[in-house]
């Protein structure tokens, strides 16, 4: 299961990161930024990590509301739309509540937070926020640079080899319409089994199942 959790938590290639402004000098020549990923690049990690079949998310509905908000602009209303997630993986829950001002924008900040919990994405929450230069007619800002994370291929000739065999037969099981079978199999033993007793019952049990 410590594999797994590594994987979730690992960091996420540059391009995928993406950057937003939290607030502009007075001037409004500059611009403070903070990192994110969206909920599509959180999907794709869970997918990866675990498969389709290896997680499951549940929500709901706290709030949505409209709120009176005074700033130098004066009165306005805004809308508050509040959710929690319930993000199941391997079966381990954990949950989060996510704001925006729509349900499809706090949706995606309530997985995105609960995911976090996870490992996914914590450590963008770790790097420091930058000021970049700011075009402020055409609302524009050059994203900082960040270090490029090690190249899939490398990561993988780390892998143990009985690791790589049980993703094979996983991939081969999926293929066949057994993946939810398999992702119960997984969950029993935790990810790849904390010994390499487990590791073995677990691949024999997967060579099983594919054998039908």
């Amino acid at each position: 299961m410590d594999e797994v959790w590594r994987k979730l938590a690992e960091p996420f290639p540059p391009g995928e990161v993406q950057w937003r402004v939290e607030a502009l000098s007075r001037d409004k020549k500059r611009a403070l930024v903070v990192p994110y990923v969206d909920a599509r690049t959180v999907l794709d990690r869970l997918d990866k990590v675990v498969g389709p079949e290896g997680w499951h998310d549940a929500y709901e509905v706290l709030s949505d509301a409209e709120r009176l908000v005074k700033d130098e602009r004066g009165e306005r209303r805004e809308r508050l739309c509040e959710v929690k997630c319930r993000l199941t993986v391997l079966g381990v829950t954990k949950e989060d509540v996510g704001e925006g001002d729509s349900l499809k924008a706090a949706f995606s900040d309530a997985l995105k937070r609960a995911a976090v919990k996870f490992g996914v994405g914590r450590y963008l929450y770790r790097l420091e926020k930058q000021w970049v230069d700011y075009d402020p007619e055409k609302g524009r800002f050059t994203p900082p640079k960040l270090p490029e994370a090690e190249p899939e291929a490398e990561a993988e000739e780390e892998k143990p080899e009985a690791h790589r065999l049980i993703d094979q037969l996983l991939e081969r099981l999926k293929e066949k319409g057994l993946g939810k079978e398999a992702a119960r199999i997984v969950n029993k033993y935790g990810g790849y089994g904390k010994t390499p007793e487990e590791t073995r019952k677990l691949y024999g049990e997967l060579r099983n199942l594919l054998k039908g």
